[in-house]
């Protein structure tokens, strides 16, 4: 796992990020393109270009931090729409390109709304939390702000669900709990989510280890909502408004954090308070089985998992962010039971990539020098208050090495050579006069040894500074208050001082090498140390063996009185400083010139020039920011001042950029030259080797080694074993990408780009056409949404959640509306005698028992009536019930009763019920009437205003209808889909009915998809699509010929 890129636009903390979906088919006219949404506490939103490292659009509502956000992903022309939940219980609807309102809405029954979910399966309805319940909107559109208020949905403690209940304020919180403790926390959030009808001594506690703690829709199951508490996992039916399932948590567990549920599969990620991962998954729909846990994260003290997040697309890795930084990467692998009794372990969950952060600030930072080796990188070292020393490859960004010197902060780093670094470390004070014990050391790179050099007895001052002579033979330390020292780095050994008077504190230091030559004429080099002292007056020492000489000869050693000097650095013939009042003086020894510019900045913290050649630039820091200088000619480049963190140190890590350590704890890699930003546009040819997003390549390359995968050709980094390895968890091993069967070359190429339309595209295809040849087909998770189920699933998922909710129903408030509910739906199923077996079981004091036997009596007499008097009566009856609006659900019961099935799904869709519709029709119907259903449901999602296009394709295929699918690839320009889709049809032997039927259609795929091969520079294969399309192919291939040609070099 890789950084590949950071962003720098936000100005405060940042609270929220989501990634926007691109569930649609990518191609030249749509290409793949990563987009964040953030939002930081003062409420301002950055919709960020992430490739480019730009901000494509910046806005905001106010200065309160906002509730919740999310991308509207559902309709296929407006991938731009970003919902965000703002405080005042505002819901407004941005255009995301153009940072533009579309419209606003603010709900007056709910006082404040603090998140939202949208529908998974139902575009028109949004799920709201707030602090005194949950609420419901069922009829949200992109068009326009609903005119309609929220209704309630909320939890009693006994498990109804009640929409009916009042509003009574929200629940007192218990100040009781200590917001450090990551259960309490839980439970304070999980308030919001409690039914109580008066506040009596029958309310149930904050304390409760049954509170919800959060709430969604369920990914995979349509009318299900997903209640979490702290020790079980509660599905809630809306069509019966009741729970119909409970997940309890094994003792051994500790308590859910959060929990994240599959699309493809009935099974749900869970991240405990522990760190641990686990799965749950359902076997035959009735029960739920653990995949064995991940080892729990180590967690320290006050560090704890702030969240996850899984895989889009294969939904087999979640990543796990810890408070401390730590990004933890899950993979679940599936592989063969080794019990017939259960399916639990034939999955594992592996941890297969680790993220180590930035340590805690304070933090220090050192750039390494370029290596003389082209093959090795350079590196940045980063020490922190915890005693670790981390080096970061500056090419690719990662941690490359991390060494632990010492229990004490580290406080300064030199570089000696490319594989030893020095480092001084001592405790952190809290006074400026405070005394302490110091260390230095000489780590090794290489081999990771640490040499101590020198190591305080007793309590001293700190040390101000440590330089490093050019010959990397000595060291010189200064402190604050003290005589400096010089060491020798080969031995160890500290150098004695010769002069006739006591050796001055110094307040700065450099080295400085002297050229001369000797008496035959010889070149000579000799370092120099160079002081500045309390009074601001220049000495030169120079060292010869173990013995440091005072040089009074030298140029440097000048009694002028340059004032309080800070910092000092120096390259070539001259010396750059800054003293306590902000003052930078460059100084020329040789000429015995010196300028001074008075900047009136404060103390200077530090001065380094930039490595450069031909250039004195140099960065000066100050207490409140930075300065780029030209040194030569003493004018001002460039000047950094932030507001919400504060600068530590700094190094060059080029000649042109600058690395910061900021007191936010981050390190920041500026262009000196551009302030605003630190984010940089994405290295594609650094990274061609190691990623294989479709994010992060070029458009070129992606779609010519899209293509050629799916056309059984070596696409280069798509065809890579070890990226095949990473993308595509349950790869066999033995298989080549391109001599794979056709279907699972399509399947793989989208599981490689992280393509979520394409993926789920080829997976419906698999699944409509059984004669496709695969290697695939087992380890592919072919249940979806429920929409896409076969009729036996999707029979066993009905009748299922219908029998638990009656069970799970028994002895709670609202038992008799489940009951009547369920007893329609199993009526409408066909399913009367169990329908009949519920009415008679109830008691005879209940309110409606009179109707419910009289109901009972009626279904059995229908049960084998025939005659057309009493069908025509009923047809009739349940007509005017429809027509009525209000009694939909029993107009349809009675048309089921007596098997007009197809008419009751045609009045379903009537009233706008295209799923329950589908749902009816798909469990008593034939196939040809499914069909017939099913393509009204598409004729209606193709709709402008509808526009689900891409949900309509899926259910062309689900249904049979290759027929329309192929004419809505078409339509919608969808041609290299719609080629390799004849092309699978071909192996199916039904090619030549389709084109028999579609004629234009298949022709035209067939020119277009031609044409698509031509531009990324498939010829050969251009050519041969040419040959399939008619006479109007003949005339495309003579043009390409004519082409090719004349692109050959002479």
């Amino acid at each position: 796992m890789t950084k590949v890129q950071t962003l720098d636009h936000h100005q405060h903390l940042v609270s929220h990020v989501k990634w926007a979906r691109e569930n649609y088919c990518h191609g030249p006219r749509q290409p793949y393109s990563l987009r964040l949404a953030s939002a930081d506490i003062r409420g301002n939103l950055v919709v960020y270009d992430v490739y480019k490292g730009t901000a494509q659009s910046r806005f905001s509502d106010s200065d309160a931090p906002i509730c919740d956000m999310a991308w509207h992903w559902h309709q296929d022309a407006t991938q731009d729409m970003l919902l965000v939940l703002h405080p005042g219980s505002n819901l407004v609807l941005w255009n995301a390109s153009t940072g533009t309102i579309i419209w606003r809405k603010t709900y007056q029954r709910v006082d404040h709304l603090e998140s939202f979910d949208l529908d998974p399966h139902q575009a028109d309805r949004v799920l709201f939390i707030a602090p005194d319940g949950v609420w419901m909107q069922n009829d949200f559109t992109l068009f326009r702000a609903s005119n309609s208020e929220l209704r309630r949905v909320a939890w009693h403690p006994n498990g109804k669900t009640d929409q009916s209940a009042p509003n009574n304020g929200p629940l007192p919180k218990d100040l009781n709990q200590s917001p450090t403790s990551l259960r309490s926390d839980v439970r304070r959030r999980a308030a919001r989510f409690l039914y109580r009808s008066t506040p009596t001594a029958s309310t149930v506690a904050l304390d409760d280890p049954n509170l919800v703690a959060e709430i969604f829709f369920h990914r995979s199951v349509h009318d299900v909502l997903v209640a979490v508490y702290p020790r079980q996992i509660v599905l809630v039916s809306l069509r019966y408004l009741c729970p119909y399932r409970t997940i309890t948590i094994d003792k051994a567990s500790a308590d859910l954090l959060s929990i994240l549920p599959l699309r493809q599969k009935d099974g749900f990620f869970c991240l405990h308070t522990n760190g641990c991962l686990s799965f749950r998954h359902a076997v035959d729909r009735k029960r739920y089985e653990t995949v064995p846990q991940s080892e729990s994260t180590r967690l320290m003290k006050q560090c704890k998992p702030y969240g996850f997040v899984i895989d889009p697309v294969g939904e087999a890795k979640c990543s796990i962010l810890m408070n401390d930084g730590r990004v933890l990467v899950w993979s679940l692998h599936s592989g063969a039971s080794k019990s017939a009794e259960s399916s639990a372990k034939s999955f594992r969950l592996n941890l297969t990539h680790s993220l180590t952060p930035l340590p805690a600030a304070p933090l220090i930072l050192q750039a390494g020098p370029r290596p003389s080796n082209p093959d090795r990188s350079q590196f940045l070292a980063v020490g922190s208050g915890k005693g670790n020393v981390q080096l970061y490859n500056l090419s690719t960004n990662d941690v490359g090495r991390e060494y632990f010197i010492q229990n004490n902060a580290v406080q300064g780093l030199k570089w000696i050579t490319e594989d030893l670094l020095l480092v001084f470390h001592y405790p952190n004070t809290t006074t400026p006069t405070a005394l302490v014990k110091s260390e230095v050391s000489i780590l090794n790179i290489i081999t990771g040894a640490v040499r101590s050099i020198r190591k305080s007895p007793s309590d001293e001052s700190p040390i101000r500074t440590v330089k490093v002579s050019p010959t990397k033979e000595h060291f010189v330390i200064t402190f604050k208050n003290g005589v400096p020292e010089v060491w020798s780095i080969a031995d160890g050994r500290k150098l004695v001082w010769h002069r006739t008077r006591a050796v001055p504190q110094a307040t700065a230091a450099e080295w400085v090498r002297v050229v001369g030559t000797d008496m035959g004429g010889g070149v000579t080099r000799q370092d120099l140390i160079l002081f500045v002292d309390l009074n601001g007056l220049f000495q030169a020492y120079k060292v010869k063996g173990n013995i440091v000489h005072e040089d009074k000869t030298s140029v440097f050693a000048t009694q002028t009185t340059i004032g309080h000097i800070t910092a000092m650095c120096r390259k070539r013939n001259k010396i750059v400083m800054g003293d306590v009042d902000g003052s930078l003086i460059k100084w020329i020894p040789s000429e015995s010139m010196a300028e001074t510019k008075n900047l009136n900045r404060g103390w200077i913290k530090s001065i380094k020039f930039s490595p450069k050649e031909r250039t004195m630039w140099a960065a000066v820091l100050f207490n409140d920011g930075l300065d780029v200088w030209e040194i030569e000619t003493m004018e001002l480049i460039n000047q950094l001042k932030p507001k919400q963190f504060k600068v530590t140190s700094l190094d060059w890590v080029s000649g042109t950029h600058l690395a910061l350590c900021c007191t936010d704890g981050t390190i920041r890699i500026f262009d000196f030259r551009n302030f605003h930003s630190c984010s940089s546009a994405i290295n594609r040819e650094a990274l061609l080797d190691r990623v294989s997003s479709a994010y992060l390549l070029s458009h070129e390359a992606l779609w010519k080694a899209k293509s050629s995968v799916l056309l059984g050709q070596y696409s280069g980094i798509l065809s890579d074993r070890k990226v095949i390895g990473e993308g595509i968890a349950n790869f066999p091993q033995s298989s080549n990408l391109e001599q794979m069967p056709l279907i699972d070359r399509c399947l793989a190429s989208a599981l490689l780009l992280g393509d979520e339309s394409d993926y789920h595209f080829w997976k419906a295809c698999m699944r409509a056409m059984p004669w496709t040849k695969s290697v695939l087909r087992e380890t592919v998770n072919h249940s979806d949404c429920s929409f896409l189920l076969n009729k036996e699933a999707l029979k066993e998922l009905h009748f299922d959640v219908a029998d638990s909710t009656l069970k799970c129903a028994r002895g709670s408030l609202g038992r008799l509306d489940c009951l009547r509910r369920c007893v329609q739906d199993l009526v409408a199923f066909g399913e009367s005698s169990r329908a009949v077996e519920y009415l008679l079981n109830l008691d005879s004091h209940e309110p409606r028992y009179y109707e419910d036997c009289l109901k009972a009596a009626l279904l059995t007499a229908l049960q084998g009536a025939t005659s057309e008097t009493v069908q025509s009566t009923i047809k009739l009856v349940a007509t005017n019930l429809i027509a009525s609006s209000s009694f939909i659900a029993a107009g349809v019961e009675l048309l089921c009763s007596i098997g007009k099935i197809g008419d009751a799904c045609r009045y379903l869709q009537s009233a706008g019920n295209y799923e329950d519709a589908a749902t009816l029709a798909s469990l008593r119907l034939s196939p040809d009437e499914i069909k017939d259903i099913y393509l009204r449901w598409v004729d209606y999602l193709c709709a402008p205003e509808i526009n689900q296009r891409s949900f309509a394709l899926l259910l062309s295929l689900h249904c049979g209808s290759l027929d329309r699918a192929l004419e809505l690839m078409a339509t919608s320009r969808h041609f290299e889909r719609a080629a390799i889709f004849l092309r699978l049809c071909d192996e199916g032997g039904i090619l030549e009915e389709i084109r028999d039927r579609n004629p234009v259609i298949c022709e035209a795929i067939y020119l277009e998809y031609a044409r698509y091969l031509h531009g990324v520079g498939l010829r050969r294969e251009a050519l041969e699509f040419c040959d399939k399309g008619g006479k109007n192919g003949r005339l495309l291939r003579q043009e390409f010929e004519i082409l090719n040609h004349d692109n050959v070099p002479a």
